[in-house]
């Protein structure tokens, strides 16, 4: 095994079988990335839950609800001030835990007891990760396969569509003929490949065989002779699509975490390729724009099929799954139940 691929072995040891399911809101979610999180307060949104992130005393992240207790005016509106935020409508703030520290006009010495509930945040991997639980939750936030020395950046959006349906999305090579014809595969130019489908302790992932490069302008500008790839999802919800060279080599990693954000998901990707003698800004120039043009084009057919979902929600019938949705009935069961399933390895070959 190569060094790059240890640093992925701890996720595919046995199954625990006395593995609790665990409620995905109390799990760390990304909320933001740790570079917008500056001197200026951010709204986002877990769930139902509106939040507002800021840095308090000696540049520490916070995250408190998006009211304040007086008249519920919107602290995302409002300005960080030596640590606290700062409500817009009467100036009062309030600490990182919560307390108030100042109302104008009277003599006020720090609240005994919070008026707003404080959320355990943190800083991992270039995010900002907030959970809804009362407690830090026990595992660290969800990290990328790979974290050696790579060429990095970041594209983060939005999309009307449930966290299920953009992960399945995302795994699926069998509709990039199709919505990314061209840009990563062609319908007349499949391949016959073999796929071995197996748990990890946190998720599920799919390794692909016998593939050569992929028929589309992103594979054959950018990447090397194909060795293998890989489609993976863990939880609580970080997809990823890692392609290597025959030497098993990094050639790209795409790491997708997705944070359920009322009926949209907020998506946070980071784009990885290995560090090599093609300057970091020029592929970061030169990837973005493809990669924004392939976000597009998926949530373009998220959010058509969401909007048909919804269409027939009154009706029985539900989708079908064929035996190429490899891995989407394992992500829901996934999602459904919070923890990793058991099952034997799954073998497959197709055309794709």
């Amino acid at each position: 095994m190569g060094r790059a691929r240890q640093s992925i072995a701890r996720h595919r040891c046995a199954y625990d079988e006395k593995a609790k399911t665990v409620n995905p809101k109390t799990q760390w979610w990304p909320v933001a990335l740790s570079h917008e999180l500056r001197n200026a307060p951010l709204a986002c949104q877990v769930y139902d839950m509106p939040l507002v992130l800021f840095r308090a005393e000696k540049g520490r992240p916070a995250a408190l609800p998006d009211r304040c207790p007086h008249r519920f005016a919107q602290l995302s509106l409002g300005k960080v001030r030596d640590g606290s935020i700062e409500c817009p409508y009467h100036g009062w703030r309030f600490a990182a835990d919560g307390r108030c520290t100042r109302v104008p006009g009277v003599d006020l010495t720090r609240c005994s007891k919070p008026l707003l509930d404080s959320l355990p945040i943190c800083e991992a991997h270039g995010l900002v990760w907030v959970s809804l639980g009362v407690e830090e939750p026990p595992q660290p936030p969800v990290a990328p396969a790979v974290n050696q020395q790579l060429d990095t950046f970041w594209i983060t959006d939005q999309i009307r569509c449930s966290q299920q349906d953009a992960a399945e999305n995302f795994l699926d090579g069998f509709h990039t003929h199709f919505v990314h014809a061209g840009w990563i595969r062609r319908d007349k130019k499949r391949q016959r490949i073999s796929v071995r489908v197996r748990p990890l302790t946190d998720g599920i992932e799919a390794i692909y065989s016998e593939e050569g490069k992929q028929s589309g302008l992103i594979s054959q500008l950018f990447e090397r002779k194909r060795g293998s790839s890989m489609g993976r999802f863990r939880l609580p919800g970080l997809l990823e699509v890692e392609y290597r060279d025959h030497r098993d080599g990094l050639n790209l990693l795409v790491s997708v975490w997705l944070t359920p954000c009322g009926d949209q998901v907020r998506l946070f990707a980071r784009i990885a390729t290995a560090h090599d003698w093609l300057p970091a800004a020029l592929k970061r120039s030169v990837l973005r724009r493809f990669f924004r043009v392939i976000l597009r084009q998926d949530r373009h057919i998220l959010e058509q099929v969401s909007a048909n979902i919804r269409r027939f929600e009154a009706s029985p019938v539900r989708p079908l799954d064929s035996p190429q949705d490899l891995l989407g009935p394992d992500i829901r069961v996934l999602l459904k139940q919070g923890r990793a399933q058991s099952f034997e390895e799954r073998h497959f070959d197709f055309w794709l």
